[in-house]
């Protein structure tokens, strides 16, 4: 971002501020000036000119001119400029002045005819390249236009400072959250509160003369519309009549030309695409001209994506293109000087979706700087004050019809409560409020004292970066400055460290997988957004976003680990590396402050492998249902506390049938499944199953109480009993069932199961079970266990499930 001095003069009265010092108010607010440049030395006084006369030179490429300098007699030069006619006001550099580019002017014969000094180019007086096409490089002079008359300029000895090339420009590097800085009038307000002056602003006071005839046109609101557009806003302008005897044209200012170069904006040749890329610089929002009358149907937003441009954003009307988005513009659609109404669309639209544009078109733009950058959405109404001001200033403005707002801006006011405590905590020093206060006075920010520890803050609704109280802690450090904070060396105290007892079961169960041969991960905590909610295994929704993500596939925080696991073990299969163990322990979170500590665990290709003995081991659910049982053990949780259950929000990428959600009494702590073929085939993986558990409610669930229990001196009594259990029923509800209110009974053990085709036809298997009966107060009598034990059977008898 560019800003001159000259501009800022337009707002703020810089009398008495010296270059120096807004080099150093920069600075100071955190805008580091990358580059600082006065153009006040680089040349001699040059004149302005008037060219009355041009002349061919046969056989030459060249033209003898006479230029009126305001003296005597006019003044012979030969010239190769292509663009060199009569009537055209120039700048003169006469014999003997020395110019930027280092060349000494003087009196020369050329082709037998005197050339007494030259017309000279922007390029020549020092303006850059990049800013200028190759005709303004090679073959142009400068032509001089001015609001005044410019014929009482003819002879003025400093040209440059007429046409307002004796500035001075600051180079200011935007960090990504002050891209609020590209409407520039942001730091006008940031260095008018640095020097306690007042900002004036002609478009915040001038009064608009409302128009009869209304937005004749529409936007279809069609899904790629939904998506790209933040917000859209239409207003229409009725153009001054101009009576005039001459044919009258449109040309922008030099002041404002020679502005928009210093401020990169490259030459257009055209008067509305410089006034659009003016009001952009000012205000952050990109506008495009139309001419109405040429529009007879809605206009629409399309992605006509094509080879050589893969995403290729177009405005159309009908068939006929309007402007590619931050590229071009179709001058057809253009208002000209004829032009009986204008029609400006104040368009803000998605910065992920602008950066993909921008790479597909390698192309950089006023506009593509702004879209592809957070910006505020709500900057149409500033932006549409700042078109009035500036058809006034070329006496176009006649009246405008009310600003229609099609698509409105999501975004709201934001509102934060400051705890002085935490303020003063993080700062180091006590701040009283009245000098917070004032350090926000000139910055649209509304600061108010709720009680004598709680300050309010309304903040302004261009700063999209300030959303709650460590953004207004770093806000005030900046306003007051980082220099005025008095630093210290911390003070560390050496304390003896907690013993945290969910990091010991944490690292227990991390010990355990490793012992089973499974391989630490770290993967992307960032994923596509789409991905991120499908993927919302354990409902927490309401992603973290990025702000401006460097690629569409990292652009929020997932809300679970699974889908980040699969994407390492794809990307380790394609190299080769098919027979993977992976886990990973990992937090996720949410816009809502949730957040928990996810375990989860993957298991492709060969579980174990020994070719020498012929033994081999594939992934199944009951692998990574024992691995779960165990870390249940850890936690010390009863099997008999989980229930796993189906899933109830199935996606395509999940195994339709094998799959589970987890319940510990009641509570969703995880998930156990395998991956949908086609989604293994796709990402090139084997038969892939997946456990993802909640920790952080594991740990709230745990029994941390450690119960040391009599072993029993007597001799233990043991039953077996064979059932016959269908798909419909859940073991470990089957066994609490029938154990419930049974005093002597110690363990049970599951023993075998066994299925044969008869039992396969009624969907039957038969699951024997071992029951341990013992006391440690007295020997148990088979009476006494025969009592416990026909409770079992007439237990399984109520259930209707059939003993063997």
């Amino acid at each position: 971002m560019i800003i001159t001095r000259r501009w800022l003069e337009n707002f703020i009265d810089l009398t008495g501020v010296k270059d120096k010092d807004i080099t150093i108010a920069l600075n100071s607010l955190g805008f580091e000036v990358d580059a600082y440049k006065s153009y006040q030395e680089l040349n001699d006084n040059l004149t302005l000119g008037y060219v009355t006369n041009v002349a061919p030179m046969p056989g030459t490429h060249l033209n003898y001119c006479f230029v009126d300098k305001g003296e005597e007699l006019v003044s012979p030069i030969v010239t190769g400029a292509t663009n060199v006619r009569e009537g055209q006001y120039v700048v003169v550099a006469d014999p003997g002045k020395t110019i930027a580019n280092g060349t000494t002017l003087s009196v020369k014969e050329l082709q037998g005819k005197t050339s007494e000094g030259m017309m000279v180019s922007l390029l020549e007086v020092g303006m850059s390249e990049s800013v200028l096409t190759p005709a303004e490089i090679d073959e142009w002079i400068y032509e001089v236009h001015t609001k005044q008359e410019a014929y009482q300029l003819i002879g003025n000895s400093d040209a440059l400072e007429v046409i307002g090339f004796k500035d001075s420009t600051w180079e200011v590097d935007l960090t990504l959250n002050r891209s609020d800085a590209l409407g520039a009038l942001q730091l006008v307000k940031e260095l008018a509160n640095y020097f306690a002056k007042t900002v004036t602003n002609l478009a915040d006071v001038y009064t608009e003369k409302k128009s009869p005839n209304p937005v004749p046109v529409s936007f279809v609101n069609n899904k790629l519309s939904q998506k790209l557009v933040r917000s859209l806003a239409l207003q229409q302008f009725d153009t001054k009549k101009v009576l005039t005897i001459d044919e009258r044209t449109l040309n922008i200012y030099s002041t404002q030309d020679v502005w928009l170069k210093f401020s990169q904006a490259k030459t257009t040749d055209n008067f509305f695409l410089d006034l659009a890329n003016a009001i952009a610089i000012e205000t952050g929002q990109p506008v495009l001209f139309v001419d109405p009358k040429k529009l007879n149907k809605q206009l629409e937003i399309k992605d006509n994506s094509n080879e050589t441009n893969p995403v290729n954003f177009q405005l159309m009307h009908g068939k006929d293109v309007v402007a590619t988005l931050g590229v071009d513009f179709n001058e057809a659609f253009l208002p000209t000087v004829d032009s009986e109404q204008i029609l400006a669309i104040y368009l803000s639209l998605d910065p992920v979706a602008m950066r993909k544009q921008q790479k597909s078109f390698n192309s950089s733009s006023v506009f593509l700087q702004r879209w592809m950058k957070p910006i505020s959405s709500r900057l149409y109404e500033i932006a549409a004050k700042h078109t009035v001001h500036w058809l006034d200033q070329y006496d176009l403005y006649g009246a405008s019809s009310q600003l229609e707002v099609q698509i409105p801006s999501k975004e709201v006011d934001v509102e934060i409560e400051l705890d002085l405590v935490y303020l003063n905590q993080m700062l180091g020093i006590e701040l009283p409020f009245k000098t917070i206060q004032e350090l926000f006075s000139g910055l649209n920010f509304e600061v108010k004292q709720i009680n004598p520890q709680l300050l309010s803050f309304k903040v302004d609704f261009a700063r999209t970066d300030i959303s709650h109280q460590a953004h207004l802690v770093e806000e005030i450090a900046r306003l007051y400055g980082y220099n005025k904070i008095p630093s210290f060396a911390p003070e560390i105290k050496v304390l003896a460290k907690p013993k945290a007892l969910e990091v010991v079961l944490k690292n227990q169960v991390e010990n355990y997988l490793t012992g089973l041969g499974f391989y630490n991960v770290k993967t992307y905590a960032l994923l596509n957004l789409q991905e991120v909610e499908k993927w919302d295994l354990f409902g927490l929704k309401d992603p973290i976003k990025l702000m401006a993500p460097l690629s569409k596939n990292r652009e929020a925080y997932r809300l679970s680990l699974s889908r980040s696991l699969i994407e390492a073990a794809s990307f380790n299969s394609t190299k080769g590396n098919k027979n993977l163990k992976l886990y990973e322990v990992g937090d996720v979170y949410n816009l809502n402050n949730t957040r928990e500590k996810h375990l989860a665990m993957l298991v492709t290709g060969d579980s174990f492998s020994q070719k020498a003995y012929k033994l081999e081991l594939k992934p199944n659910y009951a692998y990574l249902k024992g691995v779960f049982d165990e870390i249940c053990a850890q936690y010390q949780i009863s099997t008999n506390h989980v229930e796993i259950n189906n899933f109830t929000n199935l996606f395509e990428e999940i195994h339709p049938y094998i799959n589970g959600e987890i319940k510990v009494n009641n509570q969703l702590v995880g998930f156990i499944y395998k991956l949908n073929p086609r989604f293994e085939q796709a990402q090139k993986l084997d038969s892939t199953f997946v456990l993802e558990l909640n920790l952080t409610l594991l740990e709230q669930l745990a029994n941390l109480q450690v119960v040391v229990n009599e072993v029993s001196k007597f001799q233990k009594t043991s039953r077996d009993v064979t059932m016959l259990l269908s798909d419909k029923h859940q073991y470990n509800s089957v066994i609490k069932e029938i154990t419930k209110g049974l005093k002597y009974l110690q363990t049970t053990s599951l023993v075998d199961i066994y299925q044969d085709e008869a039992l396969k036809t009624q969907n039957l298997q038969a699951v024997s079970v071992n029951f341990v009966f013992n006391s440690v107060t007295t020997q148990l009598t088979d009476e006494m266990v025969s009592k416990e034990w026909e409770q079992v059977l007439q237990k399984l008898a109520k259930l209707k499930i059939e003993v063997k």
